[in-house]
């Protein structure tokens, strides 16, 4: 079984912070990217996966294939999970994908969304399925780089 090693949301996908930053810090050899709609879409795979480091696969899986995929990998597969909204996520932790902390990094404004920390901003569909992941135990926090500090929801929630 693939190891896990960070789950972000980030609607830009794979974007230059991600590659530099994140993927170096937690080790990741595996960029999995779960999204229903970009699974469809082989250009922008073919896009993504021209940024990628050398070192480093990219994968993109429906929300339905994850769980198999993960269980599938071999020891020693360190897997970056990459999503845009945590309404995927929320279907991940029902589908029993063990995702143990949720770091949120990128949510652009949207017509439906209001700022919930800083420039990161949530539907109250959004923001209602980050309460419930938190509420369900999963660490939710909000970091944009690694080198910032994390923001715990429950500290953002007690601000609003």
């Amino acid at each position: 079984m693939g190891n896990i090693v960070y789950t972000r949301i980030d609607d830009r996908l794979v974007h230059g912070q991600v590659m530099t930053a994140w993927v170096q810090v937690t080790k990741a050899n595996e960029v999995l990217i779960v999204d229903d709609d970009v699974a469809k879409d082989t250009f922008l795979q073919m896009v993504m996966k021209s940024a990628m480091p050398n070192k480093v696969s990219l994968k993109v899986v429906t929300i339905n294939e994850v769980k198999d995929y993960i269980e599938n990998q071999e020891k020693g597969k360190n897997i970056f999970i990459l999503v845009k909204t945590p309404l995927t996520v929320e279907r991940l932790h029902e589908q029993e994908v063990n995702i143990q902390s949720l770091g949120v990094g990128g949510m652009g404004a949207r017509e439906d969304r209001k700022t919930l920390y800083r420039n990161i901003s949530a539907s109250d569909e959004e923001k209602r399925a980050l309460i419930h992941l938190n509420e369900l135990g999963v660490d939710v926090f909000f970091q944009v780089t690694p080198d910032n500090t994390k923001v715990r929801l429950s500290n953002v929630l007690k601000g609003a």
